[in-house]
């Protein structure tokens, strides 16, 4: 028989579920972060650091180029230049860690070696296509002399004209991105300026960046806290920028984008350091993606992330002296004063006095935004359009007659797509180390505590039911507790 004392047993147990359901569902975020944590920090063995040490995921480089298509009536000022985009010319790339060492303060550093195959096949033609395109050299050398005497800058336009210098070149793609072409300006620069990297006077917009690096990296492995993960400490040895006129802007915020700390549950924004901006950008959360069935948090840029200080405080100390209108970054500190800006490509995002100075941009948001998606439980990065222009600003420099008649304008030269997808194989690791055994723990937990209110609920009823059965037997049993029938 059901006794009192049996009830009060199983309705301890029931309670004893419940409250072992709810301390363990209480516990579950620690206890899910520490067994992430030997899974995805940057430790030898683990699954973070066989991603993060050779990127897994097929990345491409697609780079369209602006065609001059006016150049005559350009540099007779007769009309704005008329550009026309040509492109994709795709690379493949892969990146990976190389000179690895690990640090006893809980940092790693690497250098990232990437490589880029082209793919003709998923190009528009091949790599000795010719482009109508400006002379950076020259524009190079002319911001450099602007600041001397003009005695000065007439012997160098002189010289520039001897050596057959104009402002208006015709180029293959192969010179244009990678491989070079030999110019007697770049010959000459280290020169005056000992830092500029192009060797035996080569120069392409790429050059030195197939099977190479961008520099030393110092992260942190997470090891300690995930909060941290693969988080810069430090770049070619400091621990931070000199490009920039504040300490907020020169500071190394974020990872390289490719794996950073697990997402908070409300987190709105995502911040990377980017080399090729010279800079960490900031991305806001606009919604949640999936690929291959694995949940993903987008972050994109906004008018605001390449706004100038007028229209975004923040972004005040990136301000130089080209005073530009916003959408545009002028990065010429951190390139060797060459006056080269970075935008986003067509402009998007930009100021509309950009689009009036040259004909044929046409920004589109579905091909010229840049976004990143995060897998938020590991922080990796599993899909991505990293896109951004190259722009010189060109202007006329007193002097230097080869700029004698060009009006002052921002020239985009190319745009770049750097993008990456989540695969098959890498997804169903998601599921099976990630998903499975999250969800597999929290349906356990919920089951426990659904168990405990069952046994609590069922054990109540019973008792229930056995008190009326009781009662009802009490009164057919004792007659002075029934009512009469005749009064």
């Amino acid at each position: 028989m059901f006794t009192h004392k049996k009830s009060v047993t199983f309705l301890s147990i029931g309670a004893l579920l419940v409250v072992l359901g709810v301390i363990f569902f209480l516990c579950f975020p620690v206890i899910f972060n520490t067994l992430l944590k030997q899974q995805i920090s940057l430790k030898n063995g683990t699954l973070g650091y066989k991603v993060w040490q050779d990127i897994p995921l097929p990345i491409y480089q697609r780079l369209y180029f602006f065609n001059i298509t006016n150049a005559d009536n350009f540099l007779r000022r007769r009309e704005k230049a008329n550009l026309v985009e040509v492109g994709p010319y795709t690379f493949k790339s892969r990146w990976v860690k190389e000179d690895i060492v690990f640090h006893p303060n809980g940092t790693v550093s690497f250098k990232e070696v990437r490589t880029f195959v082209f793919l003709r096949n998923e190009s528009v033609g091949s790599q000795d296509d010719q482009i109508v395109t400006l002379n950076a050299p020259l524009l190079l050398a002319a911001n450099f002399l602007k600041n001397y005497e003009l005695p000065i800058r007439l012997a160098a336009s002189l010289a520039f004209g001897i050596a057959g210098e104009r402002l208006i070149v015709k180029k293959s793609i192969k010179q244009l991105a990678f491989d070079g072409y030999r110019d007697i300006i770049i010959l000459l620069s280290p020169i005056l300026k000992k830092d500029i990297p192009f060797k035996n006077g080569l120069f392409a917009w790429l050059y030195g960046k197939n099977d190479t690096d961008d520099g030393l990296y110092n992260v942190f492995t997470g090891e300690d806290t995930l909060d941290n993960l693969n988080i810069i400490d430090r770049w070619n040895g400091k621990d931070s920028l000199g490009f920039w006129n504040g300490a907020s802007c020169n500071m190394f915020n974020g990872s390289n984008a490719e794996i950073a700390p697990p997402l908070q549950p409300y987190q709105n924004t995502y911040t990377f350091f980017q080399s090729v901006f010279c800079r960490s950008l900031t991305l806001d959360y606009t919604e949640d993606v999936e690929h291959l069935g694995v949940t993903s948090r987008r972050f994109m840029t906004t008018n605001m992330t390449l706004a100038n200080g007028t229209q975004n405080p923040i972004n005040a100390c990136f301000d130089t002296k080209m005073k530009l209108p916003s959408g545009a970054q002028d990065i010429s500190s951190c390139q060797y004063d060459a006056p080269v800006v970075l935008s986003f490509p067509h402009f998007y995002f930009g100021d509309p006095m950009y689009l009036k100075g040259v004909n044929g941009l046409h920004p589109n948001a579905s091909l010229h935004d840049f976004h990143i998606d995060i897998e938020p439980n590991t922080g990796f990065s599993i899909d991505a359009a990293v896109r951004f222009q190259v722009n010189l600003y060109v202007q006329r420099i007193y002097g230097i007659s080869q700029l004698q008649n060009v009006p002052t304008v921002m020239f985009p030269v190319f745009w770049a797509d750097l993008s990456f997808s989540l695969t098959e194989d890498l997804a169903n690791v998601f599921k099976n180390k990630v998903y499975l055994p999250k969800n597999a723990a929290i349906g356990s937990i919920f089951g426990l505590m659904g168990l405990g209110v069952l046994v609590c609920i069922g054990t109540i009823s019973y008792m229930c039911w056995v008190k009326r059965d009781d009662k009802k037997v009490l009164l057919l049993t004792n007659p002075t507790e029934r009512t009469p029938l005749l009064s």
